[in-house]
């Protein structure tokens, strides 16, 4: 009986030794999740692109086809569902899109878009940090007209600007190379009904565009 008592007696006093030689409890390490990345927020930016197309309804007559670049600004908001992204975005751009004909004889016309602006509904699909998106919505114009008939001199030379009203529609895809960079390039068609120039004169014309753009861009999002 005593061996016994002192063996538990040496056992009971080896255990914290025993239990101090086992090595420390430490938990897993806990590493935080990557943000996912969201196209929801708002942002701006800066564009600069390329326009072809043709004026119409008899401004063809005078100023026939048209081509020219454009730069400009814009900003907009976008909402992301799941891969769904909704938004609207507002841009003006300024350049020479300009084109000229002679109708007849002496007579010499010019048209020139020298300014440019749309509002657009955006909805596209997210593939992660890529989007692809359609767009469409307002869009206005100011053109100004000139016309020389050099037929006596000295020549005659009219000029009149007119602000054209229409409809845009186009696609693009954007890249966010950062959390708050992306760049764009999109294909915007726009048509605008027709404006009223020399009213009066035997050069009355109610000229309207239709009109290609081709432009890259890039956006800072908030």
């Amino acid at each position: 009986m005593k061996r016994v008592l002192l063996a538990a007696v040496f056992a009971a006093a080896g255990f914290p030794v025993l239990a101090a030689d086992l090595p420390p409890y430490s938990p897993a390490p806990y590493y935080q999740p990557a943000p996912i990345f969201t196209w929801t927020g708002a942002y701006v930016g800066a564009n600069a692109g390329f326009g072809f197309g043709r004026f119409t309804n008899g401004g063809d007559a005078f100023f026939g086809n048209t081509d020219g670049g454009l730069f400009g600004i814009q900003a907009g908001y976008n909402y992301q569902s799941g891969p769904l992204v909704a938004g609207i975005e507002g841009d003006i751009d300024f350049g020479g899109v300009s084109g000229s004909n002679s109708p007849w004889g002496s007579i010499h016309g010019n048209g020139n878009i020298n300014a440019e602006g749309s509002i657009r509904a955006r909805f596209g699909y997210a593939f992660n940090h890529a989007l692809v998106y359609i767009t469409g919505g307002y869009t206005g114009a100011n053109l100004k007209g000139s016309v020389t008939d050099f037929a006596i001199s000295p020549s005659i030379y009219a000029n009149e600007s007119t602000f054209l009203n229409g409809w845009v529609i186009g696609t693009g895809i954007e890249y966010a190379v950062t959390r708050n960079i992306s760049v764009k390039a999109e294909y915007l068609y726009s048509n605008y009904g027709g404006g009223n120039l020399f009213n009066g004169t035997p050069i009355y014309m109610h000229p309207g565009l239709s009109l290609s753009t081709l432009r890259a861009g890039v956006n800072y999002h908030f």
